[in-house]
């Protein structure tokens, strides 16, 4: 009993420690690419790319810094670089020399979870004994058979790479365990590891050395933390070969797999995400529950301590590492469990920027655990999202996926859908900006400001009915410029990219012995993604009213406007904002306009395909390219400025008073959602203190169940008042904790350049 109180009191006295170490020092491994460029001069002659990949992996494995922290029994550190001028300079070279050897290429990687269910089950031991008989199957006169076996050759290495690994983790915790017990050393220190120190100019070549001072374990009454250490140990001799046994077992396995992906891929976490943890941790946390092997200190601590270390790959900028909780299981009933309750406590607990949490909603979701969801957004953290799992499912089952298949889906990053384990998702490959594609028809075929003498010449269009339809053939000339772009991008992708490691946790990447990149996942998804819907609506609705129906204006004025972006031209503009309706609002025929523009692009996107032959998933997803196209673009038809921002997804614009919450959801549900496959979102801005109202959460929970029942794809909810957010430009250092919902994903507020944080504060505010 005093040694179970003893670890209990040490890991939550460590852990909030690990949390501000990793808010401390978290940063990019730029160091990698000093290891890659090293690798790949020894590897020149090598004919297979796949090859040259996995020696790669192998000198990063083999010499990365690795590091245990005190009260850290979640191991399996991201190394964070913090090069002095002569390593950056070396970082610099070691890049040069990687892009002539075409090791970057324009394509979508990462965003996917890989396939931990099946590691856990076959352990990497088990991965490797399929990987030699799928092998020794081959037919050596099948012309398909020198390529298969130079893959699997590529992932035996890798995994094996995957194994030394984990097998310094278990040496080091070992060594560490011995100097706690030795106590012989006065020092106390939080780390103790192995790593990089210097650097060789001439060679750009990294050294290993031993413990440092600054890497001293913490000695003399830590009976509990020598303990700690030695089942660190035993647990990554276990999981280095054999399948995960117990709850902790399974985390760690997940994580190391987790943390070797993403090395393989780049210099942070590159997109990947957990997955649905909450189920295939599942078995082993009821088995260790029912032996009383799993007490409640140390289950906190492994949870939260996963939460942290998703962290540590980067400092705080803008991007996503995703989890999912919820959801089904592929019998069709509900996937909440008891479990799925713990990683939300975690979330609550942890409030750090990754991972985002997103709620996979269906009818039968566990009441009370929606409930418990709506209720966390309350600390303000933008946690968590909410997803319409019917409309997902229906979505990918109409496209062939199996139901069974279908319920594994999650974000690929913010709201693409992918399957876990399954899916190479090509996310927003490419951004299409709509908007400029209506300034193309307005304009007869080029934009004010834009060179692309191949689209089509449409001819300037005098009515409304003239520039929709104008409109619609640029659309559908984007979208198939989309389609081939990605076609050519993927064909690089499939002879330079190539990631042996990931391919071993795909589905179908063994099994067809094809690397991810070369068409072996089970699902190649491409997902491009319309920008700027809402201002194509917008003004399309302004030249409706005013040139059609009230023929105040023509559009030779929308035209003479648009070039001088409004100057001179106040009366058009003050009509476009004041007199016209807009998207958002619940007006019937500007619902059907949505309606048409959307259904279009997924029209001219659908019955394509991936170059390897899966579908191609519209998508209407911003990111940030909604500020980055909205500086590109002159101003609009919709009364906005040349340089604003355009409108991110289908939600209604910055800027337009709408009457409510429920007026946004209508106006975009005249199309069918499971269309949009690529990525919809639906960002809404309450008050701040709206679910700190007797009856707040149950309304807000209403609020989002309505939705859902409307075939709502997405809806993620901020809580951030205008006066915070005013405040916040004016005294960032006192908000570097404030996030906020843009384009699927969580963002610190005081990151975003001001015309962001502008377009943030200008969405309406909305009342439960």
């Amino acid at each position: 009993m005093a040694t179970t109180m003893e670890t209990s009191s040490g890991l939550a006295a460590t852990t909030p420690e690990l949390r501000e170490h990793v808010r401390r020092d978290a940063a990019p491994f730029s160091e990698r690419l000093l290891l890659v460029a090293e690798a790949f001069r020894e590897s020149e002659g090598e004919v297979y790319r796949g090859m040259r990949t996995a020696k790669a992996t192998r000198r990063i494995f083999e010499k990365m810094p690795i590091k245990i922290r005190r009260g850290e029994i979640l191991v399996g550190w991201h190394p964070n670089s913090h090069p002095d001028e002569a390593t950056k300079k070396a970082i610099q070279d070691a890049a040069a020399y990687l892009r002539t050897q075409t090791y970057w290429v324009s394509a979508s990687e990462g965003h996917m979870a890989p396939d931990y269910p099946t590691l856990l089950r076959d352990g990497i031991g088990g991965t490797l004994r399929r990987t030699e008989e799928l092998r020794s199957r081959l037919d050596p006169l099948d012309p398909g058979t020198p390529q298969k076996q130079a893959f699997y050759d590529s992932a035996r290495l890798s995994l094996e790479a995957f194994q030394h690994l984990i097998r310094r983790y278990a040496d080091l915790a070992r060594q560490m365990a011995e100097a706690v017990i030795v106590g012989g050393v006065s020092a106390r220190r939080d780390t103790w590891g192995d790593g990089i120190v210097a650097l060789s100019r001439e060679s750009a070549t990294v050294q290993r050395r031993g413990p440092r001072d600054g890497d001293i374990p913490p000695t003399g009454g830590d009976a509990w933390w020598a303990k700690e250490l030695r089942t660190i140990a035993a647990v990554c001799d276990h999981i280095a070969t054999e399948p995960a046994r117990t709850f902790r077992e399974a985390l760690q396995l997940m994580w190391f797999l987790y943390l070797a992906v993403c090395l393989e891929a780049s210099e942070s976490h590159h997109c990947f995400g957990p997955g649905r943890p909450d189920q295939y941790l599942l078995p082993y946390y009821l088995r260790d529950r029912e032996a009383g092997i799993l007490d409640d200190a140390t289950l906190k601590a492994l949870l939260d301590q996963l939460f942290i270390k998703c962290n540590e790959f980067e400092g705080r900028g803008m991007s996503a590492v995703i989890l999912v909780l919820g959801g089904r299981k592929p019998d069709g009933s509900d996937a909440t469990n008891e479990l799925s309750y713990k990683f939300l406590e975690a979330c609550g607990r942890v409030r750090m920027y990754f991972p985002g949490c997103d709620i996979s909603w269906h009818r039968g979701l566990d009441a009370e655990f929606m409930r418990c969801c709506v209720a966390l957004l309350r600390n303000g953290n933008g946690q968590p999202a909410f997803f319409n799992d019917e409309v997902i499912v229906r979505g990918l089952v109409r496209k062939g996926i199996p139901f069974e298949h279908a319920v594994d889906h999650l974000p690929s990053t913010c709201t693409e859908t992918s399957i876990a384990g399954r899916t190479n998702p090509w996310v927003a490959h490419p951004y299409v900006n709509i908007a400029q594609s209506l300034l193309h028809a307005l304009f007869g075929g080029q934009a004010p400001g834009a060179n692309e003498p191949s689209r089509p010449h449409t001819g300037l269009p005098q009515t409304f009915a003239e520039l929709k339809d104008a409109f619609l053939r640029q659309l559908e000339h984007d979208a198939h410029q989309a389609v081939a772009r990605a076609l050519r991008d993927q064909w690089h992708a499939s002879m330079y990219r190539l990631f042996p490691l990931l391919s071993c946790f795909i589905q179908g990447c063994l099994e067809r012995g094809r690397d991810i990149a070369q068409g072996g996942s089970l699902y190649t998804f491409l997902q491009p993604e319309a920008v700027g819907t809402s201002n194509v609506v917008d003004g399309l609705a302004a030249v409706k009213v005013l040139v059609e129906d009230e023929k105040r204006f023509t559009l030779d004025d929308f035209r003479a406007a648009i070039r001088a972006n409004f100057d001179g031209h106040d009366d058009l503009r003050r009509a476009i904002l004041r007199d016209c309706p807009k998207h958002g609002n619940d007006v019937p025929w500007v619902n059907q306009l949505f309606a048409d523009v959307a259904g279009a692009w997924c029209t001219y996107l659908e019955g394509h395909t991936s170059l390897f032959g899966s579908p191609v998933l519209p998508g209407f997803l911003g990111w940030t390219v909604w500020i980055h196209f909205g500086e590109q673009t002159a101003a609009t038809p919709d009364g906005r400025l040349a340089g604003q921002p355009l409108a991110h997804s289908l939600a209604h614009r910055s800027g337009v008073k709408v009457k409510g919450f429920p007026s946004v959801v209508l106006s975009a549900s005249g199309l069918d959602h499971s269309r949009g496959l690529g990525g919809i979102t639906f960002n809404v801005r309450f008050g701040a203190n709206s679910l700190a109202a007797h009856g707040g959460i149950e309304r807000l929970q209403a609020l989002i169940e309505a939705a859902m029942d409307l075939g709502t794809y997405q809806v993620q909810v901020d809580l951030a008042s205008s006066e915070v957010l005013r405040d916040a430009q004016a005294h960032p250092e006192n908000y570097t904790d404030l996030l906020v919902r843009i384009g699927g994903y969580l963002v610190p507020f005081t990151l975003l350049p001001p015309k962001a944080q502008e377009d943030i504060i200008a969405r309406s505010e909305l009342e439960l």
